[in-house]
């Protein structure tokens, strides 16, 4: 499985608990004054407690920053060892993926046998065909190196193919050279 940029689940529920446990201690510091004031809780309560709800505060401000980021972004980023395959021929399309980093190659099974049908590098993109017709992944796709790639989501990519008319010229464009590649020997 690819390691996505997000924090897992763990981590964000500390992220959560944390400032809550934060402002917690805030107000028992102010508690602790309020029943025992002494030149102690004093110093405390108005030197530790507003350290303790500011990083609180910085803390729920950050973690709304990101989820904000992530409902939206356009694309989610994903890396992948060397080795790791990134799909399977016959899966189903949910998204593209553009390489920014590293090498990949694109397999096709047939009739018992791999056979390579292209190497891609930083710049280039895959996956597009299984969404634009809807169909299965046509090939497999491995990394050969480690590599990072931006993933966009299919309706994402429909809307970018329906509202930039040079992009969709481009797509086809790089579809119609792959189909002939494959046709050819």
């Amino acid at each position: 499985m690819a390691s996505t940029n997000p924090p897992d689940r763990s981590h964000n529920r500390w992220l959560v608990v944390l400032p809550q446990l934060l402002s917690l201690a805030a107000l028992l510091l102010g508690l602790q004054f309020a029943v025992n004031t002494t030149g102690g809780t004093l110093f405390l309560f108005s030197s530790v407690g507003p350290m303790l709800v500011l990083a609180s505060s910085a803390i729920v401000l950050g973690l709304g920053v990101l989820q904000f980021q992530k409902r939206h972004s356009l694309f989610q980023v994903a890396s992948f060892e060397p080795g790791q395959t990134i799909f399977n021929q016959g899966e189903p399309a949910d998204c593209m993926y553009f390489i920014q980093s590293g090498e990949v190659e694109v397999l096709r099974s047939e009739d018992g046998a791999e056979r390579v049908l292209a190497r891609l590098s930083a710049g280039q993109y895959f996956g597009e065909m299984a969404l634009l017709d809807s169909q299965p992944r046509n090939a497999t796709v491995r990394a050969i190196t480690a590599a990072r790639m931006a993933l966009l989501g299919k309706q994402n990519f429909l809307t970018m193919l329906r509202v930039l008319p040079s992009t969709r010229e481009d797509v086809l464009k790089t579809v119609r050279e792959r189909a002939m590649k494959q046709i050819s020997p």
